[in-house]
């Protein structure tokens, strides 16, 4: 009789063990725990566990646990809000990271979350990119270069060394430094990187374009936020995301550096970006920000910022550089011809209206001339730079 009960006793402290185990899986099979453990302690709670989670992440762990003391059925209910938490501390841990899967087990009101992750980049191949990137950022930025100057420079060097993987197969910045050859997420990677060890303040912002999932950069600068996608400033990025970028009469050099999606707005990128996450509001127009900053300061830093301006082609929204209409463009015309001016530039904002308008201008000149011109879209807006070669009759 002794023995039939205490058998029972067995078998109910089982029963009552099964009923305490909580198990939880995110995007493949589970695996075993680690023998690394982190403790949180009950007065920490879930912030303690997500600071804890979001340690191992960026140390690149893959086998992990954490003991948490507290209300189990919460724990389960507010576990995968937390890892998301912990991986928003770092966006290159949370951009390299393929996938993840969790368990909880849980005895009254102790749990132990075992976590696997797995990455696209080692941790050998993140120091080879820490490597490159200080070695690049060495040779790109000069002393004294204010942070403005600093992202175009990383802008430009990113964009002329590192060309769209067309096969879709490579995401990361390790495939950006060795393979010169990425996906969007990979120059994300690399821009967030570079920026980063620059001293700029960085984010990875994620969202779709006409092609599926896209990502790019948001930077802050002088305490405003802007848009900036180094993938489609790439020409054969451009190319590769489906996106129109130049005109049937002009396509840019290959090795052409654009501007086109350079530090821009909410309502600038949402022409053909759309993102559902909560990021930063962007609303300041770049090109006001530098003519402001050309009132400023002393002629040394006023030169910067208009030589910066030039740089970036915003002086073409000028009104010097600019031709809004078909009367415009005829005056523009006209008076070159009068001063026999070899060659023309400027920016007309009726993009659709342009071939028309040109060739009606030409028609009703007195004069003896051939002309040649080009043009291509200019920041992915309605307008076009327009360039002629006017050649005189002798």
């Amino acid at each position: 009789m002794h023995r039939v009960a205490s058998k029972l006793l067995v078998v109910v402290f089982i029963i009552i063990a099964a009923f305490y185990l909580d198990f939880k899986l995110d995007l493949f099979p589970a695996a075993a725990e680690s023998e690394e453990v982190a403790v949180v302690d009950e007065s920490n709670k879930l912030e303690s566990l997500e600071q804890q989670i979001a340690k191992q992440f960026q140390a690149r762990a893959e086998h992990f646990s954490v003991t948490y003391t507290g209300d189990k059925q919460e724990l389960s209910g507010k576990l995968t809000d937390v890892i998301r938490a912990a991986l928003s501390h770092d966006d290159y841990s949370a951009y390299i990271l393929e996938s993840y899967i969790y368990t909880i087990r849980s005895w009254g009101n102790k749990s132990t979350i075992a976590l696997e992750a797995r990455y696209r980049e080692t941790p050998a191949q993140t120091a080879v990119v820490d490597r490159e990137v200080a070695k690049a950022l060495q040779e790109i930025i000069e002393p004294g270069m204010n942070d403005h100057e600093k992202i175009k420079a990383i802008h430009d060097w990113i964009v002329s060394h590192v060309e769209y993987d067309q096969t879709l197969k490579h995401y990361t910045a390790y495939d950006a430094i060795k393979l010169g050859e990425t996906v969007c997420q990979g120059y994300s990677l690399l821009g967030y990187k570079m920026l980063k060890e620059a001293g700029i303040t960085v984010l990875i912002a994620e969202g779709t374009v006409n092609t599926g999932e896209h990502a790019w950069n948001m930077v802050q600068l002088d305490g405003v936020w802007y848009h900036l996608d180094l993938t489609w400033d790439d020409p054969v990025g451009v190319s590769a995301s489906g996106n129109n970028a130049s005109s049937d009469a002009s396509k840019p050099n290959k090795s052409t550096i654009r501007y086109n999606y350079y530090l821009k707005t909410d309502a600038e990128l949402r022409a053909d970006h759309q993102w559902t996450k909560t990021y930063p509001v962007a609303t300041a127009a770049y090109a006001d920000t530098i003519r402001e900053l050309e009132k400023q300061g002393n002629s040394a830093e006023r030169n910067r910022f208009s030589k910066l301006k030039l740089e970036l082609g915003l002086h073409w929204l000028e009104p010097e550089f600019t031709v809004s209409s078909s009367e415009q463009l005829n005056q523009v015309i006209q008076s070159a011809l009068d001063s026999r001016t070899a060659s023309l530039e400027f920016r007309y904002e009726d993009a659709d209206q342009f071939p028309a308008a040109l060739k009606a201008a030409f028609e009703s000149v007195k004069v003896a001339v051939g002309y040649r011109a080009s043009y291509e879209p200019y920041a992915g807006n309605d307008s076009l730079i327009v360039r002629i070669q006017l050649e005189y009759a002798r």
